[in-house]
């Protein structure tokens, strides 16, 4: 998806300091020492024992960075009130993630609280790792076509179909290409004795309480939009209301009537989603590509004669197009307050820093620590060493990677499958489906976002499993315009109609 970034104005050095003063974020700090440049960092903690700025991995990481880094650890379940409070505060660090994208971190994007990148990041001559962030997820965390922050990378076509190989061998079939060859593959599963034992006491496809996997990722296969999507009038509507979306609830419905998706999906929890793949119970499970390597990894001593497979989508027929299902391929990115970076040559240096942060020494030490204590390199990979002590030395430095290009060691493959997951990542990013509206922010469904989302996923269920008729589910739709729904679609389109970006 091509973006066309709007450009960002050209001020005086002097200019952006008055910016940042008069932007509600505190009086801006004096210029960062260039000769021995101290940067403040805040970002998120998943371990109790994060890494202390002491430690002699941070210390290690500081001297191939050319800086100190400073880093102020917040525990993963409150983060996001941390960052609240700290721009209501305006008190900032240099270098800041925002978790979530909230009304006020948007809001506060708007008053140029924090520095635009649009076209900084583009400078290859400067800033070569940077400068090779994806434009598809540049957009995703875009505010008014602006980018604000560097984002941290999560795989972009991380979608995929996890299989019993050795089902389909011994049914004669093979990795299925098109709807109606995945909806065959489901259907021999269930009737066709893929274990070998002569009972009936398989099916074909696992689905849980989280339907939105296996749903959305086959209404993408079917044509539908992902999440939402242009209409033939230009206008943008949730994927729900469009036919490609209700043809797969049909779909979805005939295969549970037929048996081939487990009769308590509604009720059957995500926690317990590999349970009866590994069992022998079922074959197909549709979520990410990489859980065919854990399945495979725990399989293997339940039944060592299985073999696990992995796909990454299916077409609507064979002349179809291929269509993948994204994620927004970040978690989260880094803002630079222009309270606390103050001019356009403190914001170089710490861009200067980031950049090199995605050079392979610093991505090794952030996930790794230091070779020959932390790791070993055996065959070219990475070889943890297991003692508490020293991991505690490098716990949540990759919080801080941004992984722009990943270049860094990789864990040794203990399975065969994962190789084939990394071969469905690059070939799914080829063909993935942006959601329109994933930059934008609708007050209403800030505040009854999980209310209308709750309508949905009710009625999606209780269709597929025969509790609610066609009609009913159409009067559901109409619910959800009444109840909010509207005003969301006309929010969304406001944004995207000033949005210059998509222009």
């Amino acid at each position: 998806m091509t973006q066309t970034w709007k450009k960002i104005a050209a001020v005086s050095v002097s200019a952006v300091m008055l910016a940042g003063v008069l932007a509600g974020c505190g009086p801006a700090t004096s210029s960062i020492d260039h000769e021995n440049p101290v940067l403040s960092v805040q970002t998120k903690a998943f371990n109790a024992d994060s890494a202390q700025n002491d430690s002699p991995v941070v210390q290690a990481l500081n001297d191939y960075l050319g800086a100190t880094l400073q880093f102020t650890w917040v525990p993963n379940t409150s983060y996001d009130e941390k960052v609240t409070t700290a721009m209501a505060a305006g008190e900032y660090p240099h270098i800041m993630l925002v978790g979530a994208r909230s009304s006020s971190v948007i809001q506060a994007s708007r008053d140029d609280t924090f520095w635009d990148l649009t076209d900084i990041l583009t400078d290859s001559s400067k800033y070569p790792n940077l400068a090779q962030t994806n434009p598809v997820v540049n957009h995703n965390i875009s505010i008014d076509g602006h980018v604000y922050g560097l984002y941290r990378t999560r795989e972009l076509g991380r979608a995929g179909v996890t299989i019993r190989k050795d089902w389909l061998d011994k049914l004669g079939l093979s990795i299925p290409t098109t709807i109606d060859e995945f909806s065959n593959v489901l259907k021999q599963f269930t009737e066709g004795d893929p274990d070998g034992n002569g009972v009936k006491d398989t099916y074909g496809m696992i689905v849980t309480d989280y339907l939105d996997g296996p749903l959305n990722n086959l209404a993408i296969w079917m044509g539908a939009p992902n999440g939402w999507g242009l209409d033939e009038n230009e206008e943008l509507k949730p994927a729900f209301m469009f036919p490609e979306f209700k043809e797969t609830l049909k779909l979805m419905k005939e295969w549970y009537d037929a048996g081939y998706i487990n009769a308590d999906m509604a009720t059957y929890s995500s926690d317990k989603w590999n349970e009866q793949f590994l069992t022998g119970q079922a074959g197909v499970i549709i979520d990410v590509a990489d859980r065919a390597r854990r399945v495979a990894s725990n399989i293997a001593d339940l039944n060592p004669n299985a073999v696990v497979d992995v796909f990454g989508y299916v077409k609507k027929d064979a002349s179809a197009e291929p269509k993948t299902l994204p994620t927004t391929g970040y978690d989260g990115y880094f803002v630079f307050p222009k309270a606390s970076v103050a001019t356009e040559e403190d914001l170089d240096l710490v861009l200067r820093v980031m950049d090199k942060a995605n050079d392979a020494e610093a991505e090794n030490l952030m996930n790794y620590g230091i070779e020959g204590t932390h790791y070993t390199v055996e065959d070219g990979f990475a070889v943890k060493n297991t003692d508490e002590a020293l991991v505690k030395e490098y716990n949540d430095l990759n919080q801080f990677a941004t992984n722009i290009v990943n270049n860094g060691l990789t864990t040794k493959y203990t399975v065969d499958v994962a190789e084939k997951i990394d071969q469905v990542y690059e070939e799914n990013r080829e063909y993935v489906v942006p959601n329109p509206v994933e930059p934008y922010i609708s007050d209403t469904y800030s505040t009854k976002g999980p209310q209308l989302d709750a309508i949905m996923a009710e009625a999606n269920t209780k269709f597929i499993v025969g509790q609610m008729s066609e009609a009913e589910w159409d009067a559901q739709v109409e619910r959800w315009l009444s109840q909010g729904g509207q005003n969301v679609i006309d929010e969304y389109n406001e944004s995207y109609k000033n949005d210059d970006s998509v222009k």
